[in-house]
């Protein structure tokens, strides 16, 4: 259901970038990642997207104060148990990503976790730019502060501007953080892939498709931070219920997007060792 329905000022409006804002068990965070996107400085129209996943603390409140105050902005959409998607018998949160990812109308979408934040508010006007600029690119990555911990940022990034092709990052099944990214939106053609349906992380998903449509770019600069929430739910989950994971979706990367036997007999060696090191050796 879109909150104030589809007559607001913002669904009067065509967009060149959708945000995409899922939230869920966020009241200590959401109004601090709004008000960052909502501070952004464009010389075009964008849509912020939020879908609120029947939270149990004040999350869906803050979001609809916030809705109110700028219908010029904001799409809210208010997620009923009946709309929880699930699977297997248990609820998934990746239904609500998707379920924006589907309304979005822009031209370029990013997404931005209820829990993080922009840092930059020429984020979206800078990325723009340079993906004008560049139409064999498919997604545009910076850089992104790490709150909470002694990296102050993303690591293993290069130190300037970089254009990846996607041979060069044939290595990489992950480049950034995903609160950093603007990509075409081509989420429809996305959508169409059964990998959606297999994993409950999706970040490596995208990206991986991303990569192998068109180049990547890299802009030096910092425009994102990553919180470190322990009750999301990446980190909420067991080490090694989450490394675990990793087999799985090093498998689906494979099967259903690169097709790359090399990679992912490297990915695979690489998370063995891992393993061997955090749970047995230790």
């Amino acid at each position: 259901m879109e909150y104030l329905g589809e007559e607001k000022q913002i669904n009067q409006l065509i967009p060149l970038v959708s945000v995409c804002v899922p939230a869920f068990q966020h009241e200590p965070f959401i109004e601090k990642c709004l008000e960052s996107i909502l501070r952004q400085e464009t010389s075009f129209d964008y849509e912020i997207l939020v879908g609120e996943d029947c939270s149990t603390d004040r999350t869906r409140e803050i979001c609809i104060a916030l809705a109110d105050r700028y219908p010029n902005k904001i799409r809210l959409f208010l997620r009923d148990e009946k709309e929880k998607g699930r699977r297997k018998g248990k609820w998934k949160g990746k239904y609500n990503h998707m379920a924006l990812h589907r309304e979005a109308r822009g031209k370029y979408i990013c997404i931005c976790d209820g829990d993080d934040f922009w840092t930059d508010p020429k984020k979206l006007q800078m990325q723009v730019e340079v993906m004008e600029k560049y139409p064999d690119a498919s997604i545009c990555i910076t850089n992104t502060l790490i709150e909470g911990n002694e990296k102050d940022h993303i690591m293993d990034l290069p130190s300037n501007f970089t254009i990846f092709t996607p041979s060069q990052l044939r290595k990489k099944n992950y480049l950034g953080h995903i609160s950093s990214w603007m990509m075409r939106n081509e989420m429809d053609i996305l959508h169409q892939k059964k990998v959606l349906e297999k994993s409950s992380y999706l970040d490596m998903l995208i990206f991986t498709f991303y990569k192998l449509r068109g180049n990547t770019i890299f802009i030096p600069k910092v425009t994102s931070c990553y919180v470190n929430n322990q009750r999301g739910i990446f980190r909420s989950a067991s080490k090694k219920k989450n490394h675990l994971e990793m087999y799985r979706i090093n498998w689906l990367l494979f099967y259903y997007l690169h097709k790359d036997p090399i990679h992912f007999l490297r990915s695979l060696l690489y998370q063995l060792r891992r393993y061997y090191v955090n749970f047995i050796k230790s």
